[in-house]
């Protein structure tokens, strides 16, 4: 059964709260941890050192490996990945990371590592490609990434996320955004997904055919 924990900002102390929960507690667990957002972001290789979220998942009690998947030829990233508690994408860029992740051929394998056992966990980025498309990212108010629709998402939930989202945001996202449902997440918050079941822990918040659904 697929289990999804999909945040706005996985740092956030509310966050990391609520994920403890939902995978059980850290101390013990196996953690993949996906940099590879960020490096479409800042200058390849710094979240290394500047990344808060990747000092704070080293401060666990897990045993935490990155795996930048720009490191890897094609398919050879699985390895790294299968029988995993956890599997963590991390913030960044949404249509950069699904590059990486078609090319080392994730989307083809990763409904069998979920169905294993795996947990997806996603950050900003890492919780916006798990929607059909990357429309939401090239729309993104103010860091718009140009040409990332036409890489198509994971397709494991049938909605879209806005990470970071404030309230003063929804009269210009409800210019730009005429696709189905749009989650709209501020720090803290998050949804989860256990097989076909959805759950948001903060408010619910959804933009549906140009209507705010509460």
């Amino acid at each position: 059964m697929k289990k999804l924990f999909l945040a706005s900002e996985t740092k956030h102390p509310e966050s990391m709260d609520k994920l403890e929960k939902f995978v059980g507690g850290f101390k013990g667990k196996t953690i993949s941890y996906i940099p590879t957002a960020a490096n479409g972001e800042e200058v390849y290789g710094s979240w290394e050192k500047g990344s808060a979220t990747w000092k704070l998942v080293n401060t666990l009690g897990a045993k935490v490996k990155a795996v930048p998947l720009e490191d890897y030829k094609n398919s050879s990233v699985l390895k790294e990945l299968v029988g995993k508690d956890i599997i963590w994408f991390a913030g960044g860029m949404a249509g950069y990371l699904m590059y990486w992740v078609r090319r080392c051929e994730i989307d083809k394998n990763i409904n069998e590592l979920l169905e294993s056992g795996s947990i997806y966990v996603g950050s900003s980025a890492g919780s916006m490609v798990c929607a059909k498309t990357l429309h939401i990212s090239e729309i993104y108010l103010g860091e718009p990434e140009v040409g990332s629709s036409i890489i198509p998402g994971f397709g494991l939930i049938d909605f879209d996320i806005y990470p970071h989202y404030d309230d003063a945001f929804l009269p210009e996202i409800k210019k730009v955004w005429n696709g189905g449902d749009l989650y709209l997440l501020k720090n803290g918050e998050a949804i989860t997904v256990v097989g076909d079941k959805v759950g948001v822990l903060g408010e619910k918040r959804i933009l549906r055919e140009g209507e705010l659904i509460v």
